[in-house]
């Protein structure tokens, strides 16, 4: 319905005539009717569009919609999910969030820390300077060694011990004396800090070290312990719930992207170097007094190193002895048996180019293949063994021995290097065996381990050991 819309303006403006203006509303009540007309028109169109919206979307939906809107500030959406599929399989599974960036360690040298101070730089010598470096290095070195031990005290074993993922024995086995590392550590700190003067530089630490080196003992235990624990701990990795706990710690900054075991042989690997840091200490060391003591400090730390090694191949002996299976029962010999000392063990290649894993005792050279019994690894003797009293050892130069495969022993370009043969004194007994290494390193570890168990038999006039070496040492 339209609506006149009248001048304001009682008389016209240009004849003066006067109007007389009719109010419509008031006289006809046109506005409540056509209010009234309105809302029922908007109703209908309201109606026929629910109407339609009811055919596309069922009710539960229109609810859910409502109910949508009214949490959409208090929680987050939920993942939509097809409606043929409402079980609970159908929900996505946890997705870890990805990983931290690791927390690298910032190397720091005595020079950076002493960088504010030119004076105490300007008047000490190079070879003072290089003192002070390597005194420098042995406190960085133990404080960076206390926070990695207190990360794999705090976070993994005590963590394991709370969470109940193992037992108390296995913990003992897996981590050993590792409360007693920390304290020792801990007092070289103290020592070294008590002996830094007010310039920045260390005197001497001599009596020091020969005081606390000692104490390193308590590593014989910790390493020998750790040729059984790093076994139970590759078999409780299987574990569903022990793997994602050691995964979830390992993609965490603080363990600098290293798993448990490379945080617990990093403590063993440290303290293999002491001779060396210590040597480092005696090269630069100017008092002669400072000098006889650091000597001291050296040679009870590589009398300690040598002890540790000899208790982890005592262990390592045990170990690998209780995994050797045989072929065949007249495979089997007595100084298997009665070895006390692992000297080396590690993979090598045969002259066919098959990979061998041989196991030098105290006593016996073992040949062994790598096999698979019962979900567990053994070590089956391939050939016989041999005594070392009876052993003959060769160091074969490079190029000397064809290696290969029968389809490759007739190429030109097969090369052989880093090689040396073992076999029986008595040609008639055992079978010689060509080995080669990884590389020179390699060769130069397996000869002087063989020389170390061929110069441990007693000697006697009819004694049959034999080193048969043609490029020598002294060439």
């Amino acid at each position: 319905m339209e609506t006149l819309v009248w001048s304001s303006f009682n008389t016209c403006l240009d004849c003066a005539v006067a109007i007389n203006i009719l109010d419509f509303d008031a006289q006809f009540r046109l506005w409540p009717k056509q209010r009234s007309l309105q809302k029922k028109s908007r109703r209908k169109s309201l109606l026929r569009v629910s109407s339609l919206a009811n055919l596309l979307s069922p009710k539960a939906n229109r609810k859910q919609d409502t109910l949508k809107r009214t949490l959409s500030f208090k929680v987050p959406l939920a993942p939509h999910v097809s409606n043929k599929c409402h079980a609970p399989s159908a929900i996505s599974p946890y997705k870890a969030p990805p990983p931290s960036p690791g927390r690298c360690r910032l190397s720091r040298t005595w020079s950076d820390m002493m960088n504010g101070d030119s004076s105490t730089l300007t008047r000490l010598s190079n070879n003072d300077i290089k003192l002070q470096e390597a005194i420098y290095e042995l406190y960085q070195g133990e404080l960076d060694l206390i926070e990695d031990l207190n990360v794999v005290k705090n976070t993994y074993q005590d963590s394991m011990r709370k969470l109940q993922l193992m037992t108390e024995g296995e913990l003992q086995q897996i981590f050993g004396p590792l409360d007693d590392l920390i304290p020792i550590h801990e007092e070289l700190v103290n020592r070294l800090k008590g002996q830094r003067l007010p310039d920045g530089t260390t005197g001497e630490i001599g009596q020091q070290l020969v005081d606390w080196v000692p104490n390193l003992r308590v590593y014989v235990p910790f390493c020998a312990n750790q040729v059984f624990g790093k076994v139970l701990l590759d078999e409780k990795k299987e574990e569903p719930a022990i793997d994602d706990f050691l995964q979830r710690c390992q993609d965490s900054p603080f363990s600098r992207k290293l798993d448990l075991w490379g945080l617990l042989d990093g403590a063993r690997s440290r303290f293999m170097k002491y001779p060396l840091l210590l040597k480092s200490i005696l090269k630069y060391s100017s008092g002669w007094l400072d000098t006889e003591l650091l000597g001291e400090a050296v040679r009870l730390a590589e009398s300690v190193v040598a002890d540790a090694d000899r208790r982890t191949g005592e262990a390592k002996c045990i170990y690998f002895r209780s995994r050797i299976t045989y072929l065949y029962e007249d495979q089997r010999h007595s100084a298997i048996e009665t070895a006390c000392t692992l000297l080396c063990n590690g993979t090598l290649k045969n002259n066919k180019g098959s990979k061998l894993q041989l196991f030098l005792f105290d006593t016996i050279v073992v040949l062994t293949r790598l096999v698979t019994q019962g979900g567990q690894q053994r070590f089956q003797v391939y050939r016989d063994p041999i005594p070392v009293c009876e052993l003959l050892l060769e160091d074969l130069k490079d190029g000397e021995v064809k290696m290969g495969s029968f389809r490759t022993a007739f190429s030109s370009s097969q090369t052989s290097k880093n090689i040396f043969r073992v076999s029986h004194v008595d040609s008639n007994k055992a079978q010689s065996h060509t080995l080669m290494c990884n590389d020179e390193h390699d060769k130069r570890q397996w000869l002087h381990c063989f020389k170390i168990a061929i110069n441990a038999v007693p000697k006697t006039p009819t004694d049959n050991v034999s080193l048969k070496s043609e490029s020598s040492e002294g060439e």
